[in-house]
């Protein structure tokens, strides 16, 4: 039996006792539609020498060093991918914990559609031209 799974609760006692961390997922979202579109493309790592690759992602890149949230968002993926494999994208993940971020934090609330592909390219120099 498949037990549902909240999303938009997994992290809500982090937010209630980090309440900065609304902002930072926002800022975490906001980076990341400004490059590539809201792909989740500033999750990814950099590759140094990996499979012969050396490739420094928009994380790395000097406007994102200061970015927040990557704990979080991964905590939520995990916990999404155990009920539901291979469903969910982190691009949705983002975008849903930015909306419920800003809501917790007495925000205003908007329609998040679903549906999003993941990003499987990540540049820091994209980073640096777009932010």
């Amino acid at each position: 039996m498949l037990r549902h799974i909240n999303p938009e609760q997994i992290e809500c006692r982090k937010m209630i006792y980090a309440p900065t961390l609304a902002a930072a997922i926002l800022r975490l979202h906001f980076h990341d539609c400004f490059v590539r579109g809201c792909d989740a493309s500033v999750l990814l790592s950099s590759t140094h020498g990996v499979g012969g690759g050396n490739n420094m992602a928009e994380r790395d890149a000097p406007p994102n060093r200061s970015l927040r949230g990557f704990v979080s968002v991964q905590r939520v993926k995990s916990r999404l991918e155990a009920a539901c494999p291979s469903t969910v994208s982190c691009a949705d993940i983002l975008a849903l914990m930015a909306r419920d971020a800003v809501l917790l934090a007495s925000g205003p609330y908007w329609p998040v559609p679903l549906g999003r592909r993941d990003g499987r390219v990540s540049c820091a120099a994209e980073a640096n031209r777009y932010l």
